[in-house]
């Protein structure tokens, strides 16, 4: 891992880990309600003696602390007594929140989601803006943790929708900084940078020291992305000495942590081991899991770097052993690292096991970032949606003035003389022309902006015969794959597929048949292979498959097993039942997408050679041969 900790929502003592080189985006979601949970804690809302009393026993007896709270929510006046003072709701509303961040930070993630629920509840029933807000960042947080990325950006942007126009600013900058950390969660550096920016902004309105320093050390985070490791260094020793001026022990911690990440990125490793003992023993002090996993992984890459094998096997399993159910997305890359370091230490059984954990792990992942990944489809829709309702209502507007309008002049006209009743016909008439023709255009262009917006989606990014991607759709996600392949440096494998004697068989059945057969085979292939898998009509008789987190072993076990299914089914026609076979070339991706599809393409021409019907894997050295590729099919 590099080390690289939370970019955090909060400057509270919630800090988490979040990597975003290369463990980015699952690591957000452990790491999102973690700084986020006592969002407003300059809210001014008053801590009860119980409360403060829970503080103190949180650290060393997190049980002992839940039990006390536990007694006093249970003996506070419940929310639905209607005579509940609002002193009650509050100290009710403050306890319940701290609550939640300790079941949070116990793993009990269901029962903060109940705390939060209750928490805007009584929001709700108070009606108090800064506590609404609160409530919403909390419902916001929780949702993040639990991987709801979509539903968790709408409750962040109704916080700030509360907050805006309030002489809250402070909070207000909490908000935008959440939704910072949210956009770097997507991958968005650019407009996470300019939440920061804005963020920084407003803090430093409010001479905000503690948190102008968590907005800082998120700045730094995507600094690294965008400028390199080099200036998200300078960055992160500017959050440093803040954090130090502040004696903020946590803060000092994480940044000493993302230091000790970048150290080992730019090559400086005799600074790197000073700095990452130094961070190691801060985080182990704090006792936080993401923070103590991350660094003991940099460790373990330092050790690596420096050719001591036999100690970042120590150091990266007891990364493991913290990681481990708790942190997925960390868990990978310990996997993957520890595959390799026991191949290099000849301990292939070992490498294996290790292996087999991180397919089942990653499996999880995958299934995980589609869902989330559709749910902010989802909620982007929705804001598209909004955005259009505005247009409407500006359009009902237009309406609403030409009516009053005309009525106007019909109240003129009253007191006219009959001479003047034509006039107001004529006058009337045109108002209703207008009010008509308005509504008009406004259905058509609804009606038009929605069919545009279907046939361009679908021409964009789809092949028309057989749904699977087309070469421009298959661009755009390969190039996310290579943007997370560049971070992680997990293996990503590219398949070239092509029908044997496929000419023969339009030639002599027709074109129509040809594409009853194209679109059966689309429908096999994509019932064969993993939903992570992409896959791409290239053109004519070809496909491409990419297929993400795979080895070439692994892609040749895949592809052979696609295979076997194709020529095991018969494929019917109108013309008929036709057994097909494809001939496949496997190519690992070094960096050069195009360079890979070329040596799989040359791989799968040497099958072609070899009697179609193959599955051929690159071999060292494989070169694209304009001789090989001369089509015989």
């Amino acid at each position: 891992m590099n080390s690289e900790l939370c970019i955090v929502f909060d400057l509270n003592s919630e800090h988490g880990s979040k990597r975003v080189n290369p463990w980015a985006n699952h690591a957000l979601l452990l790491c999102i309600a973690m700084a986020a949970l006592l969002f407003f804690s300059a809210a001014g809302y008053a801590s009860s003696a119980v409360l403060e009393q829970a503080r103190q026993l949180r650290v060393e007896d997190p049980q002992a602390a839940l039990a006390l709270l536990d007694q006093h929510i249970r003996s506070s006046v419940p929310l639905e007594a209607p005579d509940s003072s609002e002193a009650e709701l509050l100290e009710q509303a403050e306890l319940l929140e701290f609550r939640a961040r300790i079941h949070r930070d116990s793993g009990d993630y269901q029962s903060a989601a109940v705390d939060a629920t209750r928490l805007e509840q009584i929001a709700q029933t108070l009606n108090t803006p800064l506590l609404l807000a609160d409530a919403q960042f909390l419902s916001g947080s929780i949702r993040a943790e639990r991987g709801d990325i979509a539903g968790a950006l709408d409750r962040f942007h109704a916080a700030r929708r509360t907050l805006e126009g309030t002489v809250h600013t402070a909070e207000l900058a909490r908000v935008i900084n959440a939704l910072g950390v949210t956009h770097n969660f997507t991958e968005d550096f650019s407009r996470a940078r300019e939440y920061f920016e804005q963020a920084l902004k407003l803090v430093r309105e409010t001479d905000h020291r503690f948190l102008e320093s968590t907005v800082l050390g998120n700045r730094a985070m995507v600094i690294a992305e965008l400028d390199g490791a080099q200036a998200g260094l300078k960055a992160h020793r500017e959050a440093l000495t803040l954090a130090t001026e502040l004696e903020d022990a946590e803060a000092v911690a994480n940044q000493m942590a993302n230091i000790c990440s970048r150290l080992i990125q730019t090559g400086q490793l005799n600074q790197a081991r000073t700095n990452c003992n130094d961070a190691l023993e801060r985080v182990t002090a704090l006792d936080k899991s993401r923070l103590i996993a991350g660094t003991r992984m940099s460790l373990g890459d330092l050790d690596v770097a420096q050719g001591n094998l036999e100690r970042a096997r120590e150091d990266y399993q007891a990364a493991l052993d913290r990681a481990r159910d708790k942190i997925p997305s960390v868990e990978v890359l310990l996997l993957q690292k520890l595959a390799d370091l026991e191949r290099n230490l000849n301990q292939p059984q070992q490498a294996l096991e290790y292996l087999d954990q991180l397919m089942a792990v990653n499996d999880r992942l995958m299934e995980r970032e589609r869902s989330a990944m559709i749910e902010d489809l989802e909620v982007r829709y929705r804001i598209e949606q909004q955005a259009q309702a505005m247009d409407l209502l500006a359009l009902d507007h237009e309406l609403q003035t030409a009516e009053l309008r005309q009525r106007n002049l019909m109240l003129i006209g009253t007191g006219m003389a009959l001479l003047l009743v034509s006039l107001l016909l004529i006058v009337a008439w045109r108002g209703f022309s207008a009010k008509s023709r308005l509504q008009r255009e406004l259905a058509n262009r609804n009606s038009s902006l929605g069919e545009a917006l279907e046939t361009i989606t679908l021409l964009a990014r789809e092949d028309e015969l057989t749904g699977l991607l087309n070469r421009r759709g298959f661009s755009e996600l390969a190039n996310r794959e290579l943007r997370r392949r560049s971070r992680t440096d997990e293996p990503l494998a590219v398949v070239m597929a092509d029908i044997d004697n496929f000419k023969h068989l339009n030639d002599s059945y027709g074109h129509a048949v040809g594409d009853e057969i194209l679109s059966q085979l689309a429908e096999c292939i994509t019932g064969a292979l993993r939903e992570l898998d992409i896959v791409c009509r290239w053109g004519g008789e070809e496909f491409v498959f990419l297929l993400p987190r795979t080895s070439q072993a692994e892609a040749v076990h895949v592809i052979k097993r696609l295979r076997q299914r194709i020529v095991a089914d018969s494929l019917k026609t109108s013309a008929g039942e036709f057994e097909v076979s494809l001939t496949y070339g496997i190519a690992m991706v070094n960096g050069d997408i195009n360079a890979a599809i070329e040596r799989a393409d040359h791989a799968m021409y040497r099958g072609k050679k070899a009697g179609r019907d193959q599955v051929v894997a690159e071999t060292p050295g494989d070169k694209p041969d304009v001789a090989v590729k001369q089509r015989s099919d």
